[in-house]
């Protein structure tokens, strides 16, 4: 359902990055970056967003010289932390670390949102691609897509909502991609950030929500909660035994990402550096190995140009999920 990088596009897309960033990097942008560089990273601290940003970041400030300083702007579905690097000053001093639900799913969601990702933004580069997890807390008797969807219909008034961590997330819209499917009526009820959906699906208050791959981990294997479901194309590295929805008879295989984003007017050179460099990083052993250890595959380093055409097929995608569904922003 997007054409979200085919091997193909992954091989050239990497050799051509490579090269043009490296070309961009001596011909100008040379005293890029002189001072630290401030990373507003729309979630909160201890999700995987926060955890892989931190993870890159620390590398980046070692292969570039200057400090990378992370900063947490959690709320509004990343709207809070875009509309500061938008509004931030175009010298390659603010850059955005964020994901596709912030960058995609949002604006599919409400088109009407006050900023658009390929208008406002300058994608640098996509870091990582993975899955978010549908996870039920230990009481609800079901282990896979189909016995759930099955339990849902049986019981709707046992079991009726789910959470996600906003409106407009991928948790949010694959869910109402299988409603549809599944002709299910319960209801979303959105959090504001992952660790709180995370607490209310652990005490059962929520018990079946979308969650990120990582946070989760202690309680699935204390038996506390139990991983029903991935989306995207590849299972989680931590978690092998859960299918993905395609596995499942539900073939949407539209996956999460994170990337970078500078503000609109970055010099090319700054942004072509800054690319060069987190593709250099996407193949080294110790990154891939912290991709691993988050429960993330590790992805191939891609051109901007195959990122833009990525973001552009997933708003394309989740903006037909919203209107099949009839889904409006609250």
């Amino acid at each position: 359902m997007t054409a979200l990088l085919t091997r193909r596009e992954l091989v050239l897309g990497a050799a051509a990055s490579l090269a043009t960033g490296l070309a961009g990097a001596q011909s100008g942008g040379k005293d890029w970056p002189a001072r630290p560089v401030k990373v507003i990273v729309p979630g909160g601290s201890g999700g995987v967003l926060d955890t892989l940003a931190r993870q890159l970041y620390t590398r980046l400030q070692e292969t570039l010289g200057q400090p990378f300083v992370v900063e947490n702007r959690p709320g509004a579905n990343g709207l809070i932390g875009s509309t500061a690097v938008k509004n931030a000053a175009p010298d390659g001093y603010t850059i955005l670390h964020s994901t596709a639900s912030s960058m995609v799913m949002a604006e599919a969601l409400n088109p009407a949102l006050p900023i658009k990702t390929l208008r406002d933004l300058e994608p640098v580069a996509l870091s990582s691609v993975g899955g978010v997890l549908l996870a039920v807390h230990s009481s609800v008797p079901a282990r896979t897509l189909p016995e759930l969807v099955d339990l849902l219909r049986r019981e709707p008034q046992k079991y009726p909502s789910y959470g996600s961590w906003g409106l407009g997330s991928n948790g949010h819209l694959t869910m109402e991609w299988i409603k549809q499917r599944a002709g299910l009526g319960i209801d979303h009820v959105p959090y504001k950030t992952s660790p709180a959906l995370l607490t209310d699906i652990v005490s059962g208050v929520v018990p079946i929500g979308w969650i990120d791959v990582v946070s989760p981990l202690g309680f699935i294997a204390q038996g506390k909660l139990r991983g029903i479901a991935l989306t995207g194309m590849v299972r989680s590295p931590r978690l092998p035994d859960v299918k993905v929805l395609s596995e499942q008879g539900y073939p949407f295989t539209a996956a999460g990402w994170q990337g970078v984003f500078a503000p609109k007017g970055t010099p090319p050179e700054i942004v072509e550096r800054l690319h060069a460099a987190i593709n250099r990083e996407q193949v080294q052993p110790a990154f891939r190995a912290a991709l691993l250890q988050s429960n993330v595959p590790p992805a191939e380093a891609v051109s901007r140009e195959a990122f833009v055409q990525t973001i552009t097929s997933d708003l394309a995608t989740w903006r037909k999920v919203v209107v099949d569904g009839n889904l409006k922003p609250e």
